[in-house]
Order: C-alpha cells, then structure tokens, then sequence
C-alpha cells in the first residue's frame, strides 16, 4: 500500500512538471522574440513620446484599470487613450492640461511627464551656443577617468544616443555637485526661483 502511494506521488510530481499544451508556440511555429514594444501598444519605440505611453498603459494594466475607466477618472476622452495607443495621435502633441492630469494620475513633476512625452529634451536646458557634442566627450572622457565612477561606466555609452549621453552626464552631476557642462541649469533651482518670484509678484492670469 506504501509502494501504491509513493508511485502515485511520482506520478503526480510528472504529472505537475509537464508543459501544459497551448503553451508556447505550436508546431512547426516560431516564437516571436519581445522587444521593447509591449503587447498592449501598437505603436513602435520610435514614435515620438512612446516612453510615456508605455508607462501610462503598464501601469493601468498592474493595477487592472481598464482604459474606459482610467479616462474618465483623468476627466478625457477615451479616445485620447486610444489613439495615443495607437500612435494616430502623439504624446509629444498633448495639451499641458492633459499632460498634468497624467502627472497626477502617474504621481509625477509635470516637468518629467513632459521629458516622457518628448515635449522637452535634456539638451534644452543648455544654451544653444554650446558646441554640446564636444562638450558632452570630454565629459565622458572626465566620467571615465574618475577612479570611483568609471568603472561603473557603460561600455557602450560612446555609441549611444545624444540623449542618452547627457542624461548620464547630468546624473553623474547630481551625484558628485561637479559641473562638466557649462552653460546648463539647473532646472530644479530655476522652479524654486520662479516660485518665490510668483510669491512676490503673483500672476494676473
């Protein structure tokens, strides 16, 4: 009777480790691998503002907020999810009141849902007259010369993107108080300034 129980706890263990069919592709059928597009968004990561999009609908899908429901807690057209969804419409062309109706929704600055949405770039608080590229090498060159950081260094950073290159320039800033571009601000210290100077002269608007 004891043998009879251990062959059926065999079974049951097999039975258990056994890929279930539908699994998978089928036979004969490849897989497709992901890439960084998901499943709910039909729109490729080239299209302008896609990083907003993306975080919008994986978030609504974490927390199981269908896109009718999630519209009109935002007080928008559902059709304004949809299209962006589908790329007939772009982030990067939002109105600023939509824009701050996902930074609350998101629970994030407006400035950073305005960076996703591509509507303002990290090369925008430097000063046109900067030769940017060339200031953004020798940056690198600093980075990767500082015998505490740069090891920490992606080894691919040379062949990435103008964007990407700042954004780890401006966040080895942040992280050391050193400035390696000059002719830049610092976004944060300018909202504080325009802040306190609303408090004094508020606006007629």
């Amino acid at each position: 009777m004891a043998q009879g129980n251990k062959d059926k706890d065999l079974r049951t263990v097999v039975e258990a480790g056994k890929r279930k069919p539908g699994s998978g592709p089928k036979d004969g059928q490849k897989g497709k691998a992901k890439g960084p597009r998901t499943d709910y968004l039909q729109i490729e990561p080239e299209t302008p503002g896609y990083k907003l999009v993306q975080v919008i609908f994986e978030r609504a899908v974490s927390e199981g907020v269908a896109s009718t429901d999630l519209a009109e807690h935002l007080g928008i057209a559902p059709s304004t999810l949809s299209h962006l969804k589908t790329g007939r419409r772009l982030a990067s062309s939002l109105g600023r009141d939509v824009i701050e109706r996902f930074a609350e929704w998101l629970n994030y600055p407006v400035l950073a849902v305005m960076i996703l949405a591509e509507q303002v770039r990290l090369a925008d608080f430097y000063s046109p007259r900067n030769d940017l590229d060339r200031a953004i090498d020798r940056a690198l060159q600093f980075m990767a010369d500082d015998p505490e950081w740069g090891g920490m260094m992606p080894k691919d950073i040379e062949g990435a993107s103008t964007h990407m290159k700042l954004w780890s320039v401006w966040m080895y800033e942040r992280a050391t108080k050193t400035r390696l571009i000059t002719g830049g601000i610092d976004y944060l210290d300018l909202l504080k300034s325009m802040d306190e100077f609303r408090g004094e002269y508020p606006s007629k608007e």
